[in-house]
């Protein structure tokens, strides 16, 4: 089992490794922008038939400063965690009822709970946090004090 975890771990860190370097392979469009002055063939319009030409970067989150940054990390990393945060909470449930009346295996699933219990509200504690720093940082910024969210 052992080899099998250590076999299928580097077998995703070489897929992550490469599959960025086929998928960008292509010449044209490769998705992170557009040439400028382009044909539309991939190759720069120019008069001297070069290919060398500026090529325009296209944010993919699309921000423009740094409270829409931490917004929109906060937005994944919410999304990705209230799901991991219900299954955990759904596995200490199961635990109560594997538990069938064994009141060392109750305490555990109560112990379980207790600790998911925990770290929901410590991630949703560090979730509401973070969005009332950027909410601040956001008024600040609109009433002309500070000028670290840039609008």
């Amino acid at each position: 089992m052992k080899t099998f975890l250590l076999s299928f771990f580097g077998f995703l860190v070489f897929f992550s490794l490469v599959s960025p370097t086929l998928v960008l392979a292509q010449s044209g469009s490769s998705g992170f922008g557009t040439p400028t002055g382009s044909s539309g063939t991939g190759v720069p319009t120019g008069s001297s038939g070069s290919t060398g030409g500026t090529f325009t970067l296209i944010d993919p989150l699309g921000v423009k400063n740094f409270c829409d940054l931490v917004k929109s990390l906060l937005n994944i990393v919410l999304a990705i965690g209230v799901p991991v945060a219900v299954l955990f909470l759904v596995w200490s449930g199961f635990r109560f009822i594997l538990a069938r009346g064994n009141m060392t295996e109750l305490g555990v699933a109560r112990k379980n709970f207790y600790y998911v219990i925990i770290g929901i509200a410590i991630f949703l504690g560090a979730w509401t946090l973070a969005t009332i720093i950027s909410a601040t940082i956001q008024t600040l910024d609109s009433s002309g004090t500070v000028q670290f969210c840039g609008r």
